[in-house]
């Protein structure tokens, strides 16, 4: 596990760049709600011919937070909408309305849907028309259906109150207001010029960290989402855009060689991906016409490694964003390494970051993925002499599951 020898790394960071930046601990609902009264008039949402400004979206969730609260549902619920429109507003809605929300990631069959809503321990959906009416033994809750003004006194109070659930290889995943205004704070902070970007979203449910850190990065800086398919894409985007997408998305990228044209404007591509060959990525490049950004994460701590644009490395995924600390965890014990990196072949990746999971719905399962301050994610890496961070696989003997795969 450890080297014979060899120098110690220079660690590249990014100039300018900082390594811990601080994150609000209020209530998203309270951030949102007053950054989006600021922007007022810029765009927010773009999807197809429709377009909604920060404030006509502000609006919308205000309206429907109040149907929520006067719905008399109580505790966690999921959303299950199939406009990312409707979708995306039921979700901020819930938030605003002080109700944590499950989050599929849009992939699921319906039995397979029933099954995670299950898991979360959610009684009730939220939907509006277009969407599935009724789920065995899940009342179905329709805000629109519900007139009230929203009341604020009846939301979220602390940053730390829960407010998204979401799906993981290990159970289901909770987050906190204040660790996913994380996720957003480090991208943020990683690339300051992502703030700036419109963010085109591929993806119909927010259910997943990419895309909730991305939409959330966005609208915490009065930058507009525009939503999207490779079928079905509003017109070309003349300001400068970003996206993340996912493995499979690339893979089709790289099968057919040609980029959706939706996504020939995006700025900066990252792509979400555990191990990935060179060749790999770039044949991927050649079909974008431009460098991609691997990046890596998990439900448990949102985005965890990337690479820069100062330095894309070709081997690996980048390094640690900011507030993200890795740690090195022997694989088989499960104990931190007492031996540093730069002395290490390989170890366990180990992550200590706020934006790390308060927990799984499950809290039985919590307790054996922690070491320490970190959390355990299976994943074998190993660090070069200036601390890129490369992929190796997942650990097969990592105790207390592996994450990895995720």
């Amino acid at each position: 596990m450890s080297k014979v020898g060899g120098a110690l790394p220079s660690w590249y960071w990014p100039a300018g760049i900082p390594r811990r930046v601080p994150v609000a601990q209020q209530p998203l609902g309270k951030i949102l709600r007053q950054r989006f009264t600021s922007f007022s008039d810029k765009p927010a949402i773009l999807s197809g011919s429709s377009a909604l400004t920060y404030s006509e979206l502000l609006q919308r969730i205000l309206d429907t937070a109040g149907g929520i609260q006067a719905s008399a549902v109580k505790g966690a619920v999921a959303v299950v909408d199939h406009d990312a429109v409707e979708n995306l507003i039921l979700v901020l809605a819930a938030i605003f309305a002080g109700r944590p929300v499950f989050l599929p990631d849009g992939s699921e069959t319906l039995d397979h849907l029933a099954t995670q809503v299950a898991e979360a321990r959610v009684s009730t959906i939220l939907a509006n028309d277009g969407s599935p009416a009724e789920f065995p033994g899940i009342g179905v809750v329709r805000p629109r259906d519900f007139k009230a003004q929203y009341n604020e006194a009846a939301g979220a109070k602390r940053g730390a109150e829960i407010a998204i659930l979401l799906p993981s290889v290990r159970g289901v995943v909770t987050h906190s207001h204040f660790s996913l205004s994380a996720m957003a704070a480090s991208l943020a902070a990683f690339i300051p010029k992502l703030r700036e970007m419109t963010f085109i979203c591929m993806a119909t449910s927010p259910g997943r960290w990419e895309t909730l850190s991305g939409i959330l990065l966005a609208l915490m800086h009065g930058a507009p989402v525009v939503f999207g398919t490779a079928q079905s894409a509003p017109a070309a985007i003349s300001a400068e855009a970003y996206t993340i997408i996912g493995r499979g998305q690339a893979d089709a990228i790289v099968a057919s060689g040609r980029t959706p044209k939706f996504l020939s404007s995006a700025t900066y591509v990252f792509v979400s991906t555990g191990v990935f060959d060179p060749r790999w990525r770039r044949r991927l490049e050649r079909a974008f016409g431009k460098p991609i950004f691997p990046i890596w994460g998990l439900p448990e701590v949102g985005p965890v490694v990337a690479a820069h644009p100062t330095w894309l490395p070709p081997h690996g995924h980048g390094f640690p964003l900011v507030n993200v600390s890795l740690m090195p965890i022997e694989p088989v014990s499960g104990k931190m390494s007492i031996v540093p990196w730069e002395m290490l072949e390989q170890a366990e990746m180990g992550v200590e970051t706020l934006s790390a999971m308060p927990g799984y719905v499950d809290a039985s399962r919590s307790a054996a993925m922690k070491v320490g301050t970190a959390l355990r994610t299976g994943q074998i890496v190993t660090m070069d002499h200036v601390g890129v961070v490369i992929l190796q696989g997942a650990s097969a003997t990592a105790v207390g599951g592996n994450l990895a795969g995720a």
